[in-house]
Parts: C-alpha cells; sequence; structure tokens
C-alpha cells in the first residue's frame, strides 16, 4: 500500500482533531456523568436485583 504524504497528513490532522475533541471542556461533565453509569443502581426504583 503506498501511502503519499497527503495520506499521511490527513491521518495525523484527523488523529489530533479526535484528541482534541475527546478532551475540550465542554465533554467534561459528559464523561464525568458516564464514568459513574457502572456504579448507578441497576434499575430506577434503587433496588438491586440480588
Amino acid at each position: 500500500m503506498d501511502l503519499t504524504i497527503y495520506h499521511w497528513l490527513l491521518i495525523v490532522l484527523a488523529f489530533f482533531g479526535i484528541v482534541i475533541w475527546v478532551f475540550s471542556k465542554k465533554r467534561k461533565a459528559r464523561f464525568e456523568r458516564d464514568s459513574r453509569i457502572p456504579f448507578d443502581d441497576d434499575d430506577e426504583d434503587g433496588k438491586n436485583k440480588d
């Protein structure tokens, strides 16, 4: 597979674009909320099924 400099440039720019998007301050609240999902109750009533 013969990649030109333009392909590599596109790959690098896409990588950095995604990194900047992920670590932007606008996304921090959502990622904090999503990181607590495994620790939330199993159902809406607050009762575990165990």
